[in-house]
């Protein structure tokens, strides 16, 4: 059972996918975000970050057995050779929008919220919006609460609060690291979206 809310689950989607409609038109097929991103496919899955293995486990039952073999083919590739990649062989994967969001309810949720309440302390004592909200965090840019260098202060920071149960301190860790991303961009809407849910929790509880 996942402890994340369902409108910590709908900005997830959301900001990975958009609507069902834009999903349906623009992410059926491998799609490459560019950057260090892997061929992706799904909710946001991204192929470049697990091994052949990892996809196998996570796919099966999802989708179709040659399906999952043609998301394995995509496994561990990033930067450019993934965007090579989704150019040659994007259409070899389609994944409709109920099976996209199967899987990630029933597989990359829990998974990701196993290693969200593993790298923080005191994860038990938030609500559902406040934990989702540090979820989606996760999901967009790993469980990076350790990493060092200015890029993650504000993720090693959250660790602090979160040990310290600082609570409060945390809304505004989300909106200090928007300096990393053009004002009013993706990335920058999405960590005020989760400032404001991670509040919103804390108010609740």
């Amino acid at each position: 059972m996942v402890r994340s809310s369902q409108a910590a689950i709908d900005l997830i989607v959301t900001e990975e996918d958009g609507s069902e409609a834009y999903y349906s038109r623009h992410y059926t097929n491998f799609e490459w975000p560019q950057g260090a991103s892997g061929p992706t496919a799904g909710i946001g899955y991204d192929c470049g970050y697990v091994t052949a293995q990892q996809v196998k486990e996570d796919w099966t039952g999802y989708v179709s057995d040659q399906m999952v073999q043609a998301l394995m083919r995509a496994a561990g590739l990033k930067g450019e050779a993934a965007h090579a990649f989704v150019q040659k062989y994007g259409a070899s994967v389609t994944i409709t929008w109920d099976q996209a969001l199967a899987q990630f309810k029933g597989r990359e949720l829990p998974t990701w919220e196993g290693m969200v309440s593993h790298a923080l302390l005191n994860t038990d004592l938030l609500s559902g919006d406040s934990f989702g909200a540090l979820v989606s965090l996760a999901y967009n840019r790993g469980c990076s609460f350790t990493s060092p260098g200015s890029r993650y202060a504000e993720m090693r920071a959250i660790w602090h609060h979160m040990a310290d149960k600082k609570f409060n301190l945390i809304p505004g860790e989300f909106l200090s690291m928007r300096r990393l991303w053009p004002v009013g961009k993706d990335l920058w809407n999405r960590r005020m979206h989760e400032a404001a849910l991670f509040e919103k929790g804390l108010e609740a509880a």
